[in-house]
């Protein structure tokens, strides 16, 4: 069974990653992808496929010279020449991840998730299944062995059919603008000529709807601060032990002065704007901590953490209150509950590729488990694929899609959406729009114009939480062009993506709702439709403090 599969260019930059086992830690997989490039790919001298065993892993690769980007997998060393498939299974994923990128060039986040990643679990699944079956029957043999290319010209060939050799459709032109024609077209045909509807549709599924029995992510309860953290030395004492390194100088059976906490609040200081919190806020709370501690005995790191966390918790829930606190589940019931024929309308905005349509669907998942019978409105009529992903999420939800295609004005779209809502008898319109840097202002003007003629009930702006606090500029840019609508004062909340990549860098969603005032109502941690979190302050405080 295979841990990870990654897809980069031989840059370095990544394209696709995909953890298929909890034993393979984002950060492993990353120091693995990163020993691989820095020495074993950067030194080849010959080939274009390989096997290396890095710390207790193999790792094997294909390499795509003529559109340069590199394939890996990554399993453990014990089954080193023993998947028979996998030499095979890579060799298909080079070629379809090159069908998939040969029309557009690099795709953005959003189409990998969508459209690449139910093909990958296909190839995977088929490919395992394939072996089982190999193996009970007493066939096969050891030409897709790990390690050995089972068509060693494959890639060479492929590079020469690409240029328009014999026997190869010829490369699409990668202007997005540029209508395809039928060959290009075909090449944009990952899921394979005999796959049907619904197993496309399965494959989605797979990837998006939660497993059976798994507990959403705004359902979890926040786990208490465990006795034992901060008390382990060496590597293993997480988020505790970074704190009590940062406070072990107050412990003592003295009366603490604003002299004693001198340094370690300076540390303390230091230690938050490390983590992204703006300096002035990080100043903020290390003055809530002093008031805490001065006047006080703290004879052991226990008396500490009972004094400090609260504390922690208190200055960072106060920098972290919104001016308007939204909760659109209450708010959308309290509608309902109104007898309004009008539905609770959400629009959510945002720069290109952040995950907007993906938050979307989690968004009317969200809903949906909670009683609410959410539409979504297809508005994005300007990226090509962008009506087809959300057709995908519909399906995979069971909720009705509202779209006009491609070309559209998307006020039209949304007005006619809100409509359909009424006469279908839906309480929540979902509204997706294209993404747009938010210094554009001719797309920032035409999204005015959607909120102006629809009167959401609220804006959602969608930012990954990797942007760090660049973050709080894109949404202060797109607040200031939303409000000049007489209906609206901006954006009402904020969904942080990719929230479980940051690591300890937690300090700008900290920024982010200080700075600008805007709630963050959800935090994804993870690709699905139930990786929703609400972003809690003991969460946070875990996360700034990790060691």
């Amino acid at each position: 069974m295979l841990d990870g599969v990654y897809i980069f260019l031989q840059s370095g930059v990544v394209s696709y990653e995909k953890l298929l086992t909890p034993t393979l830690t984002p950060s492993k997989a990353r120091n693995l992808v990163n020993e691989l490039i820095g020495v074993h790919i950067l030194e080849s001298r010959g080939g274009d496929s390989t096997t290396v065993v890095i710390d207790n892993y193999a790792v094997e690769w294909r390499r795509d010279n003529s559109l340069g980007f590199v394939v890996v997998a990554i399993y453990g060393s014990v089954l080193r020449g023993k998947l028979t498939y996998l030499g095979g299974l890579l060799d298909k994923v080079v070629k379809k991840w090159r069908k998939f990128i040969e029309v557009g060039g690099e795709p953005e986040p959003e189409k990998v998730t969508t459209e690449w990643e139910p093909v990958l679990s296909r190839m995977l699944r088929d490919a395992e299944a394939s072996s089982l079956k190999s193996k009970f029957e007493g066939g096969g043999d050891d030409r897709g062995r790990a390690g050995e290319n089972p068509n060693s010209n494959s890639t060479n060939r492929a590079s020469k059919e690409s240029k328009g050799g014999k026997g190869k459709k010829a490369a699409a032109s990668s202007n997005p603008n540029k209508k395809l024609s039928k060959n290009q077209a075909a090449a944009l045909d990952f899921s394979g000529e005999n796959l049907s509807e619904d197993q496309m549709l399965q494959d989605a599924k797979d990837t998006f709807m939660p497993d059976e029995g798994e507990v959403a992510g705004w359902d979890e309860e926040d786990e208490e601060y465990s006795d034992d953290e901060g008390e382990k030395e060496g590597g293993g004492g997480g988020w505790g032990l970074g704190l009590k390194n940062m406070l072990s100088q107050v412990t003592g059976n003295r009366v603490l002065t604003e002299a004693d906490l001198g340094p370690v609040l300076t540390t303390l200081q230091q230690t938050l704007v490390s983590k992204n919190v703006a300096s002035e806020i990080a100043a903020d709370i290390c003055t809530s901590v002093r008031s805490s501690l001065v006047g006080k005995k703290m004879s052991t790191f226990s008396t500490v953490k009972a004094t400090v966390l609260p504390a922690l918790e208190l200055a960072l829930e106060r920098v972290m209150t919104p001016r308007q606190p939204i909760d659109i589940l209450r708010d959308c019931v309290a509608k309902r509950e109104t007898r309004s024929n009008s539905p609770y309308t959400i629009v959510f905005v945002g720069i290109n590729g952040v995950g907007k349509s993906t938050s979307l669907a989690k968004t009317a998942y969200y809903l949906k488990q909670n009683g609410c019978k959410p539409l979504i409105a297809a508005c994005d009529t300007f990226r090509s694929g962008a009506v087809e992903q959300l057709n995908v999420h519909a399906k995979c939800l069971d909720v009705p899609l509202f779209q006009k295609g491609y070309s559209k004005d998307p006020s039209s779209v949304a007005k006619a959406a809100i409509s359909k809502a009424k006469e279908d008898g839906n309480d929540v319109v979902l509204v997706d729009t294209a993404g747009r840097m938010q210094n554009n202002v001719p797309l920032m003007t035409a999204l005015n114009k959607l909120i102006v003629q629809n009167k959401p009930d609220a804006v959602i702006f969608v930012c990954e939480a990797l942007v760090g606090n660049d973050g709080v500029s894109q949404l202060q840019m797109f607040s200031q062009a939303l409000s000049s609508s007489s209906s609206k004062t901006g954006v009402d909340g904020v969904i942080l993506t990719k929230f479980d990549t940051v690591s300890d860098k937690v300090g700008s969603a900290v920024t982010l709702s200080h700075v600008t005032g805007v709630p963050v109502i959800f935090v994804g941690v993870g690709q699905k439709y139930n990786h929703l979190k609400r972003l809690s302050t003991r969460a946070v405080v875990k996360s700034l403090f990790k060691d």
